[in-house]
């Protein structure tokens, strides 16, 4: 929740719990480096983890072009969750998805190394072992580091995929 609120430009919130789903608007510039006038309207979804909203946040899923497996790097749990929301959106999705995999709350990692619950390598063979997520980060929302950079590549490997089938098609 608070990544999608550091990327609508507003302050992180000390936690809240998404319920359910909620979404957000956001205008991607700068997604085609030869013509910079080109900007993409984007719907951001921020779908809940929780087993009890499983049915609602699937339902979510269809139709996207991309998707964020987000964990917290300072909990094995939710580490350990994102095997069923791979296959889940493999399942609904197919193949023509771009999946990006994020590591959140690196600060508290930094802060006290003790907190740190999912090491880089055993985020690093989930990447690698599902070749259908093409990029794998960490960040902090609640520093606001490396919030930007991922979601401006995150936009610019779904406007190239599709330009390309337009390409393609023409």
């Amino acid at each position: 929740t608070n990544i999608i609120r550091r990327l609508l430009g507003q302050d992180f919130q000390e936690y809240e719990a998404t319920v359910g789903v909620e979404f957000g608007f956001v205008e991607a510039k700068d997604v085609d480096k030869e013509d910079s006038s080109i900007s993409l309207s984007i719907q951001l979804w921020d779908t809940s983890g929780a087993e009890r909203y499983r049915a609602i946040t699937t339902s979510h899923i269809r139709n996207a072009d991309g998707a964020f497996l987000v964990y917290d790097i300072n909990s094995e749990l939710s580490f350990k969750a994102l095997e069923y929301w791979y296959d889940s959106i493999k399942k609904i999705c197919g193949d023509d998805l771009t999946i990006y995999l994020l590591g959140n709350k690196l600060d508290l990692a930094l802060e006290d190394t003790q907190m740190r619950k999912v090491n880089k390598d055993h985020a690093m063979m989930f990447y690698k072992s599902h070749s259908s997520i093409s990029y794998w980060t960490e960040c902090s929302a609640k520093k606001n580091f490396n919030i930007r950079e991922t979601f401006r590549s995150f936009y610019r490997e779904i406007y190239n995929k599709y330009k390309l089938k337009m390409d393609e098609k023409t």
